[in-house]
């Protein structure tokens, strides 16, 4: 009986609640059905009774290390990354994932590339969570740029790059840069694997990016996602039918909303710093949700018009005009003898449902004008004759 097969018999008879767990990977590895092992090995690392006394890394350090190459590299990658979060000492963590790193590395096998990477992105997360940005940052900047250079990368790998980069870009406070990283993190990552509180703080976190990023002009992606849905039942409800207000560009709802919570919004430092940068935000999406409901081929709008829906003097719609055109949210030519702007382009974006109901209404009420055209031209053709040749 070989040392692995001895650390299983002796930790079953000190833990029984862990004896049957531990005879499958006994007779897993006895039977070398090294995909059955990864498999029950990913299957244990969320197992509560396995969150206690060190199991994970004991497991580990005494069992899997022995056979590490044989199983699959990004399972056994995973796993230590959990049993890592069992070191109670942040450096020793860190020292323990770079052992496997350096195990992995030294196979000089293809399919340890991702597992390496998803390695050092939680290494990363130390360096973050222990303050060394310098070298946190350094690993964040070769991991993007490996990442971009894989094929069919695990969602696991993608997921934790996409993280330290939210990290980061939390911590420089880059609202737009994190809002893009957020998302593209929940694009890896499947809602029920996270925590409710987890899911909460990131939907708040990357809801307030969206309000405050100075590039984000576009709600409606945010607002099909799953994570806000968590807002609507919790005491962030606010924060919910705020992110509706700016992506209907509906200033008065704004204005309302602000009066009704103003207690919450006052408790968030980041939103009353950038009340005015809020305030010139749902203006300009109040203009180009304007002009999205215009027909296409009818986009004039008087200034006159525009400073009653946005609020603002005369003055003040041309600035707001000027801002939209150099965002290039808007194309188009303003003619200040006339007083209108004539808009030849609005940015794309991602409608809600509301949203695409609106449309569907417009489009249908096109179909109805065609087809009543269309009808009007049959009616006049009746009665109309051919001529014949030679008559």
């Amino acid at each position: 009986m070989d040392r692995q097969q001895v650390y299983l018999q002796e930790t079953a008879s000190r833990r029984p609640d862990l004896a049957e767990d531990l005879t499958t990977l006994g007779e897993l590895y006895h039977k070398k059905l090294w995909h059955e092992l990864s498999v029950k090995l990913e299957e244990l690392i969320n197992t509560p009774r396995l969150q206690e006394d060190g199991v994970l890394i004991a497991l580990y350090q005494n069992f899997i290390a022995s056979f590490a190459p044989h199983i699959n590299l990004l399972k056994l990658a995973v796993f230590a990354v959990a049993a890592s979060k069992q070191i109670k000492n942040p450096d020793e963590g860190v020292a323990f994932l770079q052992d496997v790193i350096t195990g992995l590395e030294n196979l000089k096998l293809a399919a340890a590339v991702q597992p390496i990477l998803y390695l050092k992105m939680h290494v990363a997360q130390y360096d973050q969570a222990a303050g060394r940005w310098e070298e946190a940052n350094k690993a964040l900047e070769a991991g993007e740029k490996q990442l971009q250079g894989l094929q069919e990368v695990d969602p696991s790998v993608s997921a934790a790059v996409h993280y330290v980069a939210m990290s980061h870009h939390k911590a420089q406070q880059q609202y737009g840069d994190f809002y893009k990283a957020a998302l593209l993190y929940l694009a890896h990552v499947r809602q029920e694997t996270l925590p409710a509180d987890t899911r909460l703080a990131l939907a708040v976190d990357v809801s307030l990016a969206a309000l405050l990023g100075k590039t984000v002009y576009s709600f409606g992606e945010l607002l099909l996602h799953p994570i806000v849905e968590v807002l609507q039942n919790s005491a962030f409800a606010w924060l919910y039918e705020l992110l509706v207000a700016f992506n209907n560009g509906d200033i008065h709802g704004y204005d309302s909303l602000c009066v009704t919570h103003a207690a919450k919004l006052n408790a968030q430092p980041a939103l009353v710093q950038h009340e005015r940068q809020l305030r010139e935000k749902i203006t300009i999406l109040s203009l180009t949700e304007m002009v999205s409901s215009l027909p296409a081929e009818d986009r004039t709008l008087t200034l006159e018009a525009i400073g009653q829906r946005t609020k603002l003097p005369l003055d003040g719609v041309e600035f707001l005009l000027m801002k939209a055109l150099s965002l290039h949210l808007l194309e188009g030519v303003i003619d200040q003898v006339a007083g209108t702007v004539q808009v030849s382009w609005v940015q794309p974006r991602v409608l809600t449902m509301d949203q695409v109901q609106r449309l569907k209404g417009r489009l249908d009420a096109w179909v109805g004008q065609v087809a009543g055209v269309q009808l009007s031209l049959q009616e006049a053709a009746v009665g109309l004759v051919p001529a014949t040749v030679g008559a």
